[in-house]
């Protein structure tokens, strides 16, 4: 019986150790095959150990600095910063983990994030002070960017940001399931095994794998970036400290005399379900004419543009190169005047 058990397990730990290897070689087959298909798009810029990707193009100031929402990459903003660049330097970055761009330590909250970003222009040759452009959770970052380093920003545009009331105030089916403290980092340490290990790229398939850059839409392109195993890894990390990342954009409570524009979205999602639907329109007037409005009153330059035929994400881009110009503009006659 005792040799029976001992051999049971033998070939346990023999077949595990197998799925662990065969895992880790699929992982990296994959990786290197991301890197074929996917060729940079940017540049790296080593910021202390790791390295994360820029783009800019465009001359002259401020510059505008995107910052993405949610797990998207800085491509995501590439019709803006075209048009953008027709007036002053405009730059997209890929934050820790995403896009081309190595994962970073945790916590990936607002306050790292935006210390990443910092260190970044600056290794870059970016010179400050800059336009912050920030969509979404974009926007918690952008505001605690403008908290940490206040000589460094001369205005902000707020597409539809995130805000820290959203837990207390949003309906609970908007909200994302949250875990203990004391769970934050197992979790994460989870993530990463699992995408060490290749169960990530297993249960994502990415669209268009057999296309090469040159075939794929920009869509596509995005949508590969989004869901490599460490973009997975770091929207769920970051998703994890999110409460933390409130409470830092919480702790910063004046922007200033900042020119500063608060894009909102005037619609709410459908939900097709009447009872969704009707608390989310209740939201919405709350969304926009509380907590939106109150973002805007955190620069005594600052102005809410509510975009009424828009949904979280569809804010027209036109609306945001027009909010950018004029924040552009507004600081540029500043400067002058000095």
């Amino acid at each position: 019986m005792n040799r029976r058990l001992r051999t049971i397990v033998k070939v346990t730990v023999l077949l595990l150790a197998v799925f662990l290897v065969s895992g880790i070689v699929y992982e990296q087959f994959g990786r290197r095959r991301d890197r074929t298909r996917l060729p940079q798009i940017g540049k790296s810029v080593d910021i202390g150990g790791r390295t994360l990707n820029i783009f800019c193009s465009g001359t002259g100031g401020p510059p505008v600095i995107f910052e993405s929402g949610g797990d998207g990459p800085g491509l995501e903003w590439e019709p803006i910063q075209t048009e953008v660049a027709r007036f002053t330097q405009a730059c997209w970055y890929d934050r820790a983990g995403i896009g081309w761009s190595d994962p970073g330590p945790f916590p990936r909250t607002s306050e790292a994030i935006a210390r990443d970003l910092h260190e970044l222009l600056k290794r870059a040759g970016v010179p400050a002070p800059y336009v912050l452009t920030g969509a979404s959770f974009g926007g918690l970052n952008s505001r605690v960017y403008a908290g940490l380093f206040p000589d460094d920003v001369a205005g902000i545009v707020l597409v539809d940001s995130a805000h820290e009331d959203e837990p207390q105030r949003a309906p609970k089916f908007y909200l994302g399931h949250t875990a203990p403290r004391f769970l934050w980092h197992p979790l994460h340490d989870a993530f990463q095994m699992g995408a060490l290990i290749g169960l990530l790229r297993l249960t994502e398939s990415s669209p268009a794998q057999s296309k090469s850059l040159s075939q794929m839409s920009r869509g596509e392109i995005i949508a590969a970036l989004r869901q490599q195993p460490k973009s997975i890894v770091n929207n769920n990390s970051s998703g994890i400290v999110l409460p933390k990342s409130y409470d830092e954009a919480r702790s910063f409570r004046s922007l200033g005399d900042r020119p500063m524009v608060v894009l909102t979205a005037g619609k709410p999602f459908d939900f097709r379900d009447p009872e969704p639907n009707r608390q989310a329109a209740a939201y919405q007037q709350v969304w926009i004419h509380e907590m939106q409005a109150s973002l805007a009153r955190l620069s005594t330059r600052g102005r809410q543009v509510i975009a009424e035929n828009s949904n979280h994400g569809s804010i027209p881009p036109d609306v945001m190169i027009a909010a950018i110009r004029d924040v552009v503009t507004e600081v540029r006659h500043e400067e002058s005047n000095h």
